[in-house]
Formats: C-alpha cells, structure tokens, sequence
C-alpha cells in the first residue's frame, strides 16, 4: 500500500489518500472485514469490475466512485475489490467538502455518481489513469480543491474542535463536560454530530474509544482485561464484552489471538 500526503488545503479535512495496488490484498483471501473508524472514506476502484457484496446478502453493487460513511459496527464482505485509491476524510471532512448531512450515508456505501450527477468526467479521467496511482491521486485532489472552494463559507470549525477534543481523550470526555467547554447546549451539539459526522457525540466517542482499544491490545502480549476495563471507563468486564462484540463481532480474548502483536 502507498500513502500520500494532501495539499495543505485539504489537510484540515482530508487525512491522506491510500493506494492499494494489486497484491497488497492476497488472493486466497475469501472474505474481508470492514470495521468502525472515526474517519469517512471515498474510493475508486481500479479493478475490472466494480463488485462487492456483503456476507449473508445476495445483492451485488458495482460502481467505480464508492463514499462509505462512517461506521458503529463491523461489515464482512466476500465480493470485494482488490486494488484502490482511497481519500480517507476526517470526521466531518466530508461534510465540509459535499456539504450533505452525513446522517443519511452512515454504515453505508454509496454511489457518488448518484450524489455528484455531473461526475463522469472525472470518472473517464480515472480510468485513461488507471495503473498510475500519483496520477490518479493528483486527479481526486484537483476535484476535491475545487469543492474547498464551493464550500468556502461552510463553517465546521466547533465540530472540528469537538471531534478533536473526544479523539485527544481517546473518547473518555463526558459530552456534558465538552458542551460546557463549548458553551452549547446537549442538543445542539448533538444535532451538529448528526448532520456533519454521521452520529451523534456519544456514539463518535464509543467508535474513537474501541479504535483506542484495538490499538492497545495489539501493542500487548499478556493483557489483563480488568486493568484495561478500568483504564477505559467500563462499567464492569460484562459491559465491556458486549460493547466489544458490538464493534468487532467477537469477543476481546478471540481478537486479541488473532492480533499480532506490533
């Protein structure tokens, strides 16, 4: 895989572009496992055809330019694309570029031919790019600069704040305590999540606090599951094991086998 870094412009919304090239997804994998992350992502699919498809389900979707909103529970599909150029947004950096409630793409993927009507060009421009990831990644970012300037008087500057505030945390801030911080009402502020996020401050703060935790249990060889309840917030080890299966679809000892540790 490739990373590159966005134009600074960009980079108050957007958190890098991925390229993953032919072979960096092993082709005797069957299935792959999509899981909650505190970020937005819009790929283009390089492969062939455009396919994926989610375990248990028999619809198939196949189209180039893919926004997934963000997620607050695992997905596992078994029809998926091999190579791809992702633009993984920051919370609300998809908000602040589209200007579309987030609400309505949470724990979806959507065509973004079906939000942008106009976007075929940029869709040809793609593929006559195809097999050239820099290229490709030059082509999104020129769109997305364009975008910055149509959405110049979008304002996110307090969920910008908010989001850092619940991340910098690792999700353990009340939402009382940030509102009083931000001088805003509950309401408001959770009104704000919804529309420029995807869901509301609690349910951002649970996505950054299991991020928090995936990353903990894959630096650790020998955990003791009561410390890091206790380190967390947790109410009790029971509450943490069903908040665990929740996000990730098993429960933390069977993750944390299947973890390497880093």
């Amino acid at each position: 895989m490739r990373a590159f870094v966005p134009h600074p412009a960009l980079q108050p919304y957007v958190q890098g572009y991925n390229y993953v090239g032919p072979g960096v997804i092993h082709q005797g994998i069957t299935s792959i496992d999509i899981y909650p992350a505190d970020h937005t992502e819009m790929s283009f699919i390089l492969d062939e055809y455009h396919a994926f498809r989610e375990k248990g389900t028999t619809h198939i979707s196949g189209y180039p330019l893919c926004f997934v909103g963000m997620l607050n529970q695992g997905r596992c599909f078994d029809v998926f694309p091999k190579t791809f150029v992702q633009v993984v947004f920051k919370p609300y950096g998809a908000f602040k570029l589209f200007g579309i409630p987030q609400r309505h793409f949470s724990n979806l993927a959507t065509d973004v031919g079906l939000l942008f009507p106009g976007i075929d060009l940029l869709t040809e421009q793609l593929k006559e790019a195809s097999g050239a990831s820099a290229k490709i990644v030059a082509i999104l970012e020129q769109w997305l600069l364009k975008r910055l300037d149509m959405a110049a008087k979008t304002d996110v500057s307090s969920i910008a704040y908010a989001c850092e505030q619940i991340q910098n945390s690792n999700g353990l801030i009340r939402i009382e305590e940030l509102c009083r911080r931000m001088r805003i009402s509950t309401t408001t502020l959770g009104d704000q999540f919804r529309e420029k996020v995807g869901f509301s401050p609690k349910t951002f703060s649970r996505i950054v606090r299991f991020n928090n935790i995936n990353t903990f249990i894959g630096q650790k060889r020998d955990l003791k599951w009561q410390e890091l309840v206790y380190v967390y917030g947790f109410f009790d080890q029971n509450h943490f094991i069903k908040e665990f299966k929740h996000f990730y679809g098993c429960t933390p000892s069977q993750w944390h086998a299947l973890k390497p540790v880093e």
